[in-house]
């Protein structure tokens, strides 16, 4: 499992019990936890910092919709973790990944970080997504782990989209968007990498 060192974490949750596990469970892994925090007030002392973030969607009677658009302003991946099961998710949002808090964290790891989901984790894989749009959050976190930098992994993922389209007729029959994707990320990194930092 990927070590998260110094990666910030923003986890809002207002089951303190809930709250704390997912804060144990992420900093285990060298995550620097922003919070737990309860409320909206609370989680948008935290957006800027935040480069991941775990969102209750109801917050006694709040929707967290307000740090989720200031997440995705910013290119921050999220997962909406809910007990609710009536509760809409409004249309500009649908890309985040959305999870019962029955889940396990686990469950929470691989929507936030679905690079590392495989078979070697009891044998499940995660449904590969071929949109696009809904894969950007996703590739900015890869790309933020592969260079710890802000600005360089925009770049990196700007390189991976545009090599993507002048690439497309040999994208290999039958591999994921995902898969896909990632490779060409990863390939423009080992071939210059230091290069995006500047």
């Amino acid at each position: 499992m990927r070590d998260l060192q110094g990666l910030h974490i923003l986890i809002v949750e207002d089951e303190w019990m809930l709250a704390g596990d997912l804060a144990r469970y992420f900093s285990k892994m060298g995550a620097v936890v922003l919070g737990p925090v309860a409320t909206v007030e609370q989680a948008s002392k935290h957006t800027d910092e935040a480069e991941a973030a775990i969102l209750d969607v109801n917050l006694n009677g709040r929707r967290v919709f307000p740090i989720a658009d200031e997440l995705m302003r910013r290119g921050v991946p999220f997962v909406f973790f809910s007990g609710d099961e009536d509760i809409v998710i409004p249309e500009r949002l649908r890309y985040a990944s959305s999870l019962r808090k029955s889940s396990d964290t686990q469950a929470v790891f691989d929507a936030l970080f679905p690079a590392e989901t495989s078979a070697s984790k009891g044998g499940r894989v995660s449904e590969p997504s071929d949109d696009v749009f809904s894969l950007l959050p996703k590739l900015r976190l890869a790309a933020r782990l592969l260079l710890g930098d802000v600005e360089a992994s925009d770049r990196l993922v700007e390189r991976t989209l545009e090599q993507a389209i002048g690439e497309i007729d040999k994208r290999r029959s039958g591999s994921s968007t995902e898969d896909w994707l990632n490779g060409i990320m990863r390939n423009i990194v080992r071939a210059r990498g230091a290069n995006l930092l500047h």
